[in-house]
């Protein structure tokens, strides 16, 4: 993992921009301590847990929860993460805030194992942008995954992303031995490493034969002119505990003129990044 700087969070480095740049994705080993990771592990089963008390859970035992910080003060912590957070300003800039935060489990599949390549749901993120803007579409937003459960083995069904397809135009080429695209590569990270990808990057998910839940949470950031995914606004009573930098990565303002023309007092990432 690159060095923090001064201001204490991990900074990009030329070589992982350029490769982020060339591939539309970037992996980052160990973003997560391992007490932490047990820690988020405990949360997302606790939140499991009351879903399928509460009759939530999607058919076959998935979960899929939006705007999921406001879950559990674990996964609060996730949102200005200093291992990884400044990568996300690193790749876009400092005029960005959260868009979503999404955690996703999925049991391990019944039945005989589905082919390794296969990739459900092979889509770009940013709803209908890529359909409202002309191509070469322009980067807006991008995820971190991370990784709270081990997706190292293949046969977890970890996410799969399609390397250089941030760059391409058009259609995307399909295999049509197993209906998915070609040079598909699978994130087999293992607990607390993270990934990142843009909305360019064509990505779906895998299929999970393994023996044990994946269980993932994406936390994306946009630029400020983009409207978040899953909240319009967060409670006062989370708003009222943040720092400056929480309060800019979940899009606290005083006039809605600021996600255009930002002052610099709501945008303090702006000085971090130009003191760094």
């Amino acid at each position: 993992m690159p060095e923090s700087e001064s201001n204490g969070y991990t900074a990009l480095t030329e070589e992982q921009g350029e490769f982020f740049e060339n591939n539309g994705y970037l992996v980052v080993k160990n973003a997560l301590p391992k007490d932490f990771v047990a820690d988020l592990d405990t949360a997302v089963d606790e939140v499991y847990a009351r879903e399928v008390a509460e009759g939530k859970i999607e058919a076959g035992g998935k979960l899929n929860i939006r705007n999921c910080v406001l879950e559990h003060k674990a996964f609060f912590k996730l949102l200005d993460w200093p291992a990884t957070v400044g990568l996300a300003w690193g790749i876009l800039n400092w005029n960005i805030q959260m868009n979503t935060s999404n955690l996703i489990v999925v049991p391990p599949e019944e039945g005989p194992a589905p082919h390794p390549q296969i990739v459900d749901g092979l889509h770009r993120d940013g709803g209908l942008s890529h359909m409202d803007m002309q191509e070469p579409h322009p980067r807006i937003l991008l995820k971190i995954a991370y990784a709270i459960s081990d997706q190292s083995d293949p046969a977890t069904g970890a996410t799969r992303v399609v390397p250089g397809s941030n760059r391409l135009i058009g259609k995307i080429p399909v295999d049509p031995e197993n209906n998915t695209a070609f040079g598909t590569i699978a994130m087999n990270v293992k607990a607390g490493d993270a990934f990142i990808f843009e909305q360019r990057t064509w990505h779906g998910i895998g299929r999970n034969s393994s023996d044990i839940a994946r269980k993932t949470i994406f936390m994306g950031y946009a630029y400020r002119w983009v409207k978040p995914m899953d909240y319009i606004s967060m409670p006062e009573n989370v708003l009222a505990k943040c720092t400056p930098i929480q309060k800019q990565l979940l899009g606290v303002v005083e006039d809605a003129l600021s996600y255009y023309l930002p002052p610099d007092e709501d945008v303090p990432v702006k000085a971090l990044v130009e003191d760094s």
